[in-house]
């Protein structure tokens, strides 16, 4: 007789499926990230941010050399990014795509940042820029230390992308990060006032000694910078590592033509572009509007209101952080960064008016004011950028996001290198010559201040115009989540 069939077996329970990972992002992942922002503010911002007080008004190096050290190091560093945000996408270690880079690349540049400003006085500024001593050190460092900020900031801005999928968390990531940025915005201006400090006088003269007094400020800034890297490193995972892992690696120029297919990211970078250019050479004509016409060429009475307008700053920045973040929550990110442009128009035409002879709390108003409206801005925008990410891999099936931040930045650096040299050219094209002091003529006064109140505002309504032309909704958004996630899973 044949054996009896064997009785199969009863099926067992189904395996559970893999707890969902919170859109939510820990607190102290959220803060370790936030506070990774100050190499950003340190590094790209502090010595464009001093170098006019430093080299032109303390060394009396000409402003157009000044500005075109400025832009040809900014353009440098902005090719860089690209290589740094290619090779982050294309790792792959026990440590993630992002962390070892971050890590190191914040060690190098928190040691670099005081090497900045070693130059001496004894160095001719007034000989012709290919035999002048202190145009080629600014030259040679800001090309060396260039790179080493974006081999931290190309990945640390990827990171950004991958930390949640949630349309609303990423907003509240780049808040979080705002204020953050806000807080150690002060200390660019803090910086210009504590090398101006009687601590740093020289024996011999009785004057402030400014570059020794940038050091040390230098000095603790690349501290900061050394311990935000840490944070990173060991506090912040990479979400979407395992995914990343199994797709193939990309090449260099194959990333490029993809990138830039993406009409959402090419409408943003129009909108980032047309934002940071103008604001960018306000930033250093600021410094000189107020010097020369409202403190009649006082830099020390400037440098006082500056600091106390970097409080306002930070102060209306975090109420933008707030406003900009309620209406994208309630009515979405188009929405909020409609307000934040709006609001952008009133406060950088309202200098025309509020920089005037002997101001100076006028001064701290309209810097509070644009603080109100920028910090709102680099809200809104990564976090649309991170959207972009979401909608490129539903084509691509890849997450590139160093790709994104990379060629963003570049976009933005090529304007902001762009702008640092127009600015100081602009002076030079008014009429504006360090040897004048404040005895500078009524039509340089005149021009300086048309162009710091018409510039930004005529650019903001191009930016409104582009905005109109983004795809991205929060609906559009929802749709695509659901579609990756059925595609491969949630993450």
């Amino acid at each position: 007789m044949p054996p009896p069939p064997e009785a199969s077996a009863a099926p067992g329970p189904e395996p559970a499926p893999a707890p969902a990972i919170p859109d939510k992002i820990p607190f102290a992942a959220k803060a370790a990230y936030g506070f990774g922002g100050v190499n950003d503010i340190f590094g790209h911002w502090l010595y464009p941010n001093v170098s006019g007080p430093v080299f032109t008004m303390y060394l009396g190096l000409a402003p157009n050399l000044v500005g075109t050290v400025l832009m040809v190091a900014r353009l440098f560093d902005a090719c860089t990014d690209p290589l740094f945000g290619w090779l982050s996408d294309n790792t792959r270690s026990r440590w993630g795509r992002r962390r070892p880079y971050i890590l190191f690349g914040s060690i190098a540049a928190g040691l670099a940042l005081p090497c900045l400003f070693f130059a001496s006085r004894s160095w001719d500024a007034s000989a012709p820029w290919m035999h002048n001593p202190l145009f080629w050190f600014m030259l040679g460092s800001s090309f060396l230390f260039a790179p080493i900020i974006s081999l931290y900031n190309m990945p640390y801005g990827s990171l950004g992308s991958e930390l949640t999928p949630s349309y609303h968390e990423r907003t509240s990531v780049m808040a979080f990060k705002a204020v953050i940025q806000k807080i150690s915005g002060i200390y660019l201006a803090f910086a210009w006032w504590f090398a101006e400090r009687p601590l740093f006088n020289n024996p011999i003269t009785g004057k402030p000694n400014v570059l020794l007094g940038m050091r040390w400020a230098a000095a603790f800034a690349g501290l900061l910078m050394i311990v935000a890297g840490f944070a990173n490193f060991f506090c912040v995972k990479e979400r979407y590592y395992a995914k990343a892992a199994q797709q193939p690696k990309t090449r260099f120029w194959a990333t490029l033509r993809q990138t830039f297919q993406s009409r959402p990211f090419v409408v943003l970078l129009a909108i980032n572009l047309v934002y940071v250019v103008p604001t960018t050479m306000i930033g250093g004509l600021s410094q000189f509007v107020g010097t020369y016409y409202s403190f009649g060429g006082d830099a020390g009475a400037m440098s006082y209101y500056y600091l106390w307008g970097s409080i306002g700053y930070f102060v209306f920045g975090v109420l933008g952080v707030f406003a900009a973040s309620w209406i994208a929550r309630h009515h979405g990110k188009h929405k909020a960064l409609l307000f934040t442009l709006v609001t952008g128009m009133f406060a950088f035409g309202s200098s025309w008016w509020m920089y005037r002879p002997g101001g100076g709390w006028l001064i701290v108003l309209n810097t509070a004011l644009t603080g109100f409206c920028s910090t709102g801005l680099w809200v809104v925008l990564p976090s649309m950028y991170v959207d972009v990410v979401d909608d490129d891999e539903i084509r691509s099936r890849q997450r590139r996001e160093g790709a994104f931040t990379s060629w963003s930045s570049w976009v933005t650096k090529a304007g902001m290198a762009l702008s640092l040299g127009l600015a100081n050219f602009l002076l030079e094209l008014v009429g504006y010559q360090q040897s004048l002091g404040a005895a500078q003529t009524p039509g340089t006064i005149w021009w300086m201040r048309f162009l710091f109140a018409a510039l930004s505002v005529g650019a903001l309504l191009i930016a409104l115009m582009l905005l109109a032309s983004y795809p991205l909704t929060q609906e559009r958004m929802q749709a695509i989540r659901r579609e990756l996630e059925s595609r491969r899973g949630a993450v």
